[in-house]
């Protein structure tokens, strides 16, 4: 099997306009770790953060919405600037038309752009260690994170079944999670005392996801599997320095694996 750095768009040249605005953005959130590991999280303000970074108030705004978004990221996307033509392409179908080829390189791509920043996930590590009440906030963003996974993956099935690509054949639909959508709901997702969910902090009272049944069980699953694989590269990151790329394909390849050898 080809690396998964082989069929994402992670390595096109990018503009100096998109460069400018990543390496913007990226100031701020330096500036805002360092200050919140300098003087604590309650003492930081914007201000501060803007002289760090050497940007106006103004500047800081087109970025984050306040510096709780400057320190753990916008609660709007899990993904940073630079992923955007990798999920663009994947989004579309691409590169390879394959579901969990595509998203194994899309994932490949995302951490591969976290670990170029390793020594700010280290700053990051320890400002969540010297600050509980962040630790919370990054705890209940995790629920966030696997919707807008979810609502991804969505799309793409959505935009495959459009054109009528063989991807879309097997209930991925948005239709096909509706039809089945009121039958035993409360039995399969009714998780009010389950503390996976409540922990995220996602969900309806009824302990339904706020975007189901909007999301077909397919876009669900495949969410689920993304989510796991992230956490599994990052646990062995942490163990072993290296790269992502052949951690994440022999975790797709366990999951082919396991899925063939259920057919058999």
């Amino acid at each position: 099997m080809s690396s998964a750095a082989d069929v994402t768009a992670a390595d096109r040249p990018e503009g100096l306009r998109e460069r400018k605005k990543r390496e913007r953005g990226r100031a701020l959130r330096r500036a805002t770790l360092e200050l919140t590991l300098e003087s604590g999280y309650a003492d930081v303000t914007i201000e501060a953060i803007c002289e760090r970074a050497g940007v106006s108030r103004r500047t800081f705004f087109n970025y984050f919405a306040n510096k709780e978004e400057a320190l753990l990221g916008r609660s709007d996307t899990v993904f940073d600037d630079e992923d955007q033509p990798v999920i663009a392409e994947f989004e579309a179908g691409g590169p390879t038309g394959d579901m969990l080829t595509d998203l194994e390189g899309l994932l490949a791509a995302v951490v591969r752009s976290r670990l170029r920043r390793r020594e700010e996930m280290h700053q990051y590590h320890r400002v969540l260690q010297q600050e509980p009440q962040l630790m919370q906030l990054q705890m209940s963003r995790m629920g966030n994170n696997e919707r807008l996974f979810r609502e991804m993956i969505q799309r793409r099935l959505d935009a495959t079944a459009a054109d009528g690509s063989a991807e879309s054949d097997v209930t991925g639909t948005r239709d096909s999670a509706t039809a089945s959508a009121t039958e035993g709901a409360s039995a399969a997702v009714d998780s009010a005392g389950d503390p996976t969910t409540a922990s995220a902090g996602e969900g309806t009272p009824n302990g339904c996801p706020e975007d189901w049944p909007a999301v077909s069980y397919r876009a669900e699953v495949l969410a689920a599997v993304a989510m796991m694989a992230i956490k599994a590269t990052f646990m062995r990151l942490r163990r072993d320095e290296g790269e992502p790329d052949p951690i994440i394909d022999e975790l797709f390849a366990e999951l082919r694996a396991i899925f063939t050898a259920g057919t058999d």
